[in-house]
Parts: C-alpha cells; sequence; structure tokens
C-alpha cells in the first residue's frame, strides 16, 4: 500500500491504447492426460495461470494514490508492533468468522492492504466479465445443439452423458469465477472458471473485517460505502433462480453443499452454509457418497434436498463410482437441482478458449462479443491445430510458431487449475521447450496461449518483524453469477504465475470513491 507500478502490462503483438487512455488511469493499487490435482471448489483456489512476456514493458501507466493511501503506508512502516498486533487480532477474527485456508484450517493469507478500483475500472471489468459469460454460455449450448462445437472438445475431463443431461434450467452455467490481468489500461481475461469455483465466501467477510480495523477504518470509508454481503446475496439469488426454473415450488428450499466430507471443514463454504441458515434456509453439508436415490428423491436418512451446491471440482465426481450412483442417478433424473450443471464443465476447458479467440468461429458471436473477444482474450490455441492462423492473422504451421515465438507464448494442459504444468516460454530453457512442444504437439487437450504482462507491484508486508515494501505481481477474480457480476477478488504473488495454492495471497479489492 500504496503500490507501486513497475511494469504495465500489455499483450504481445497487440496494439498499446492511446496516450490519451493511458493518461485516464483506473487502478489505484493499495498496498492458477487430465489429473485430479486439486479438489476445486472447496480447496482449490483461487487458481488461474498467468505469465510475463519477453517484449521490454510499455511506456508505464500512471497510478492514482492519494494522500491517505501514502500516509497509511508510511505509519505502517513506522509502526511495525501495532501493525504486527492488529494483524494477529485480525487474522484470529478471520479464523473465528470461517475464513480460512486449506483443509487444515490454515491462516487466511490476506494481504495486509486492499486494492482499490476505481467505479469505471469496476464498471469494465462488470461488462466484460458479463459478456464473455453470454460468450461461454453460447460455447456450451453449442456443445450440446452443434456438430463442429463438439467435435473441438473431442475429450472431456467427465463423461459425455453426464454432459448431455438437461439440468431442468435454462443457463448452461451459473456460479463462475473468470480470470483476469489489469493494469488500470489493459484487461486481458486469461482463464474461464465455471467448474465450481470457490473462494466466492471470503469477499463479504474481508470486506466486513477489514472495514472494522482503525488502520483501515478511515481510509476505507472514504473511499466506499458498507455492502450488505452483496455476494453471498448473488449466490443464493442464482440458486433459487435455477431452482424455480427447474419447475421448484418451495419458497425456501432444502439446500446441500455437496463436497466429500473430508474437504468441507476449513472451506469457503462454512460460511456460505451459515448465511443460508441465518436466512431461513435449512441448508446442510452432504457427502454425495452417503445419499440415497429412492422415492423420487435424493435422500440423505430421512432427510431430503431439493438442491444442491457443488463444492468440488468436476472430476472428482468420477471417484467411488459405485458409492457415487444414487447421487448421479438423482441428478440425471432431475430428482434434484444441481448447480453447476454438468455441461458447465465445457466452459472451463481451456480448449474453449482456443475456440473463442479463433475468427473462424466468430460467427457464432454478436459483433459486440466478437470485439470484447478481439479486446480481452489472449490469442488461443489447441495443439491439434495444427495449421492455424498467428495472432496477426498468417497462416502458420503450429509447432514451427511456437518454436520460433517460445519467448512469447506459455503452455497450458486444457483441464489444469493451480498453475500445475504451465510452461513458461520467457523462463524455459530453449531445448525444453522444444521438448515439451515435441511431446504434446497434436494434443488436443493441451492449449499454448499468448502471454500476457502480469502487472507488478509494490506492497507493503510484513518480513523480521518490520513493514517493508516488496514486489508482487497481480490478478483479478471477477465472480459472475446467473449472468451477472457479483463481486471481485484480487490475488498476489511472488510468481508471476499467481495463484495461492502455490504460496500467493488474497487481496481484498473496495470501490475509489469519486471526487
Amino acid at each position: 500500500m500504496p503500490a507501486k507500478k513497475k511494469t504495465t502490462s500489455a499483450v504481445v503483438s497487440s496494439k498499446l491504447e492511446t496516450p490519451e487512455a493511458a493518461a485516464s488511469p483506473e487502478v489505484a493499487p493499495v498496498g492458477s492426460p487430465p489429473g485430479l490435482g486439486e479438489p476445486g471448489g472447496d480447496t482449490e483456489q483461487i487458481s488461474a495461470e498467468s505469465a510475463m512476456a519477453a517484449t521490454p514493458p510499455p511506456p508505464s501507466v500512471a497510478v492514482v494514490v492519494s494522500h491517505k493511501e501514502q500516509k497509511l503506508t508510511e505509519w505502517m512502516i513506522a509502526h511495525p508492533a501495532e501493525v504486527i498486533r492488529q494483524r494477529q487480532e485480525m487474522l484470529t477474527t478471520l479464523a473465528k468468522r470461517r475464513c480460512t485456508y486449506g483443509r487444515d484450517g490454515g491462516t487466511m493469507p490476506v494481504t495486509l492492504t486492499p486494492l482499490f478500483l476505481s467505479q469505471a475500472a469496476l464498471n469494465r471489468i462488470k461488462t466484460v466479465g458479463e459478456t464473455f459469460d453470454r460468450i461461454i454460455d453460447k460455447v456450451v449450448n453449442g456443445y450440446r445443439d452443434d456438430p463442429h462445437v463438439r467435435a473441438h472438445f473431442p475429450y472431456t475431463e467427465i463423461p459425455k452423458e453426464w454432459i448431455d443431461w438437461d439440468p431442468g434450467y435454462s443457463k448452461p452455467t451459473v456460479l463462475n469465477r473468470h480470470d483476469a490481468l489489469f493494469d488500470g489500461k489493459n484487461l486481458k481475461f486469461i482463464e474461464f472458471n465455471t467448474d465450481n469455483p470457490g473462494g466466492r465466501a471470503w469477499c463479504d467477510t474481508l470486506e466486513e473485517i477489514f472495514r472494522s480495523y482503525p488502520m483501515y477504518q478511515d481510509l476505507i470509508a472514504s473511499y466506499s460505502k458498507p455492502g450488505d454481503r452483496a455476494m453471498l446475496k448473488a449466490g443464493l439469488d442464482a440458486m433459487l433462480h435455477c431452482y424455480k426454473d427447474a419447475g421448484g415450488t418451495k419458497d425456501k428450499p432444502r439446500i446441500g453443499i455437496g463436497s466429500f466430507k473430508e474437504y468441507l471443514p476449513g472451506s469457503d463454504m462454512e460460511i456460505t452454509r451459515d448465511y443460508l441458515v441465518e436466512h431461513g434456509y435449512d441448508a446442510h453439508f452432504v457427502d454425495p457418497r452417503d445419499l440415497e436415490y429412492r422415492d423420487g428423491g435424493l435422500w440423505s436418512n430421512r432427510v431430503r434436498f431439493d438442491l444442491v451446491n457443488l463444492a468440488l471440482r468436476f472430476l472428482f465426481f468420477k471417484r467411488f463410482p459405485h458409492e457415487m450412483k444414487d447421487f448421479l442417478d438423482a441428478i440425471r433424473d432431475r430428482a434434484i437441482v444441481c448447480l453447476n450443471p454438468w455441461r458447465a464443465i465445457i466452459g472451463a476447458q481451456k480448449e474453449a478458449m482456443s475456440f473463442i479467440s479463433n475468427p473462424v468461429n466468430h460467427h457464432y458471436f454478436t459483433e459486440e462479443e466478437v470485439k470484447c473477444i478481439n479486446d480481452h482474450l489472449p490469442w488461443t490455441r489447441k495443439l491439434d491445430e495444427t495449421i492455424t492462423m498467428s495472432p496477426e492473422g498468417s497462416d502458420i504451421s503450429l509447432a514451427e510458431y511456437m518454436i520460433k515465438n517460445r519467448e512469447r507464448l506459455v503452455l497450458k494442459p486444457g483441464w489444469g487449475a493451480g498453475g500445475h504444468d504451465v510452461k513458461v516460454g520467457r523462463t524455459t530453457d530453449t531445448a525444453e521447450w522444444q521438448a515439451y512442444v515435441r511431446d504434446t504437439m497434436g494434443c488436443s487437450w493441451w492449449v499454448v496461449q499468448e502471454a500476457v504482462h502480469v502487472p507488478e507491484y509494490e506492497m507493503p508486508v510484513l518480513k523480521g518483524g518490520k513493514v517493508v515494501l516488496e514486489k508482487k505481481y497481480l490478478n483479478i477474480n471477477p465472480y459472475i453469477f446467473d449472468g451477472k457480476y457479483a463481486g471481485c477478488l484480487g490475488r498476489v504473488s511472488a510468481s508471476n504465475v499467481v495463484n495461492v495454492s502455490s504460496g500467493g495471497g488474497i487481496i481484498p479489492i473496495f470501490p475509489l470513491k469519486e471526487d
């Protein structure tokens, strides 16, 4: 806090925005063959992959830093003992509010200071995020209805028959998180997470607690108005809308939060459950392996559930096929309303980014959506697209292009999460990169993506009993529920592959008060 910008972010080969655009800063920084990987929904979390491109950084973008932010940073550096005292008290409060990280109830890795974004920046993130949500829904519905789209996904993480099950409601993805890089000017979405993303219940709790601590009160109060747990409410509204759309008739359906019992303690879904109970809903954690499908419903002993919110990545439901049979049969027969629907996994596969970014498929989208794609999505190709078009629009052999442009590219598995198996061309030895290209070329479940500069900031951290400034990489994670923007978290990391599961941290995001 206040964050000092080191480099600005720009997609390789794309034109820089005009000097006029650069003069209008929108960000005021203060201060992640298929394997299971992390459980996802409840503990993954938050996991987009990103990488620094190897081109010289473009001119710096000015950063709005207020006098109050400067003073807070100076105060923290001058009073480390008081910062430590308030920090430890805050972490204790976070733990009591069920804001912990990991299955062992670890300390929430939250930054010392929040990130402030102008209302104009948040409106931009909202508009672009909601547009991509519509684009993803078209791809998921296309997988169901259009042989050309379906052929783009020859290998899926879960059985195709599950994906084809009708959930009973119209929207093919519901509770989503679309992860992006934003430096105040350039906004690029690098991952779409429709695979039951976690972390969403942290946002409201972090806001409440940050507002309550003396060293933040004046600063936050001067910038933004208190919220009313907007993200938790948006998640509940999305669940109820789908329940009604599927023919549900109860005003307050009984809700199960579905995960393996060993993964639920310490997850952010504990906060979700408490919120549901507080608002009069009979809500429980349920392990799908323990449920019974009988008498036309899904039961836990003698308790019948109406709706289940999945808190695991879809891939985990392939495990324990005998124990899971009743649960899966009930979903197939629409005896329970399930969120997200199985078909949502198509949007989470990185192959979807390849389909969306390729101009040969742009006839599926509106003119507005195509502009959004061109402006905010990096060039992406599956490695079975051996003859394709380059980011500049020229015909290329993909293998040859990847060898010659190593420093401009990132190689990712289509099923990846938490930054696992991501190969950043710029930081990978030439011989090693060539070996990866040779071994993965032709695999439809691997993608190559244009590298994007990751914004890097200086922000205060505690180290050796002192408050010091340290450089961190940053990305932002807007949540889109039922097609509408619900809120945003950020992540920071010392690595340019930014994810919490590899030692990064969470940074709360607040709106900047307009003068």
